[in-house]
């Protein structure tokens, strides 16, 4: 290297060192993301970014790469320490959330009245439950006949109906026919008595009431600790969700549905928000100038003196402007 070049080289070096080190180092930062601000201001989205390296963004880094095990542990690991933290003894619920915040959920939720009745309808119509119903009524019957109960020696003629039931229930054990027609006959009136209950449970349902209910069960958990929910929860229920967290999100993202509602999300995105300018993308993620600035600080100030230490960033610097100063045009210039 010529030696002119060589004495540049250092001075250069140093003058690189002061910009990147020490007080001044705060204001470049400002300065930079005030001008990188400015650029992108001045632009849309899609003169930046489109949407189709957007999409494969998302494919390459989200979609097409599975949860690492160290990955799903630590995500567990972390949620387990929540759980069980000591501060769930002493947080109430209250603290959490507000009684307006809680209104505000309870009457969203209470606003679905169709979903209501859904859920509703589809619970208590559902064949199982209605075998459930039947089966357990059947029973009861059957115990409650073939018993010689209190009430025949209370009422009169009772002990001789008692004692035909009784007689009734033990053909019922032998007679197929007996049996199934009592069972034919339960099911129809449980239907009929589940129509009704659906009906029922719908009136009682109704928003009103629902919204009595809801006040008074938060008046009755507000002051509960988190502790009384959590300690139901143990370390192997946390890691098992996280495990079926992971393989219910593994397949979603192999299917046909899940890339083509990416692209269509990402397409709707940027046909409502592509021609706006760069940083009002910004904006409406709470980062505005200012405090942008502040984040930068915030990140490459300890970052700018771990690399000083121990002179990584000024070999770093010397390296790269080396390759000029020791280059064939710059021992030109010098007229070496």
């Amino acid at each position: 290297m010529h030696a002119t070049a060589k004495a540049l080289l250092d001075a250069h070096t140093r003058h690189v060192m002061q910009q990147l080190t020490g007080p001044a180092l705060a204001g470049l930062l400002d300065d930079e993301t005030a001008v990188a601000w400015e650029w992108l201001a001045a632009r849309p989205v899609t003169a930046i970014i489109d949407e189709v390296r957007v999409r494969d963004f998302l494919l390459r880094n989200v979609f097409d790469i599975n949860p690492h095990p160290r990955l799903l542990e630590q995500i567990g690991s972390i949620a387990t320490r929540a759980i069980k933290s000591p501060l769930n003894k002493q947080t109430r619920l209250e603290e959490l959330l507000n009684v307006r915040e809680y209104d505000l959920i309870v009457d969203r939720l209470i606003a679905l009245e169709e979903v209501r009745r859904e859920i509703v309808h589809a619970v208590l119509q559902n064949p199982s439950v209605s075998q459930l119903i039947s089966d357990l009524v059947y029973n009861g019957v059957k115990n409650y006949l073939a018993e010689n109960s209190g009430l025949a020696k209370k009422v009169p003629g009772a002990s001789s109906l008692m004692k035909m039931g009784k007689g009734l229930m033990e053909r019922v054990g032998a007679d197929d026919a007996i049996e199934g027609a009592l069972k034919s006959y339960v099911q129809r009136n449980t239907r009929a008595t589940m129509e009704m209950s659906e009906k029922l449970v719908t009136h009682a349902l109704e928003t009103p009431k629902l919204k009595a209910i809801s006040r008074q069960f938060w008046q009755q958990v507000k002051g509960a600790p988190l502790e009384r929910v959590t300690r139901y929860v143990e370390p192997d229920d946390v890691q098992d969700v996280v495990e079926i967290g992971s393989t219910l999100w593994n397949h979603f993202r192999q299917t046909s549905y899940s890339r083509e509602l990416l692209n269509e999300l990402v397409h709707a995105w940027f046909e409502e928000r592509g021609n706006e300018p760069a940083t009002s993308v910004l904006e409406s993620i709470g980062l505005d100038k200012t405090r942008l600035q502040g984040e930068v600080r915030h990140i490459l100030l300890p970052l700018a003196v771990e690399l000083e230490k121990g002179g990584h960033l000024e070999a770093r610097v010397r390296q790269h402007l080396s390759v000029f100063y020791a280059s064939a045009e710059a021992t030109a210039a010098l007229g070496g």
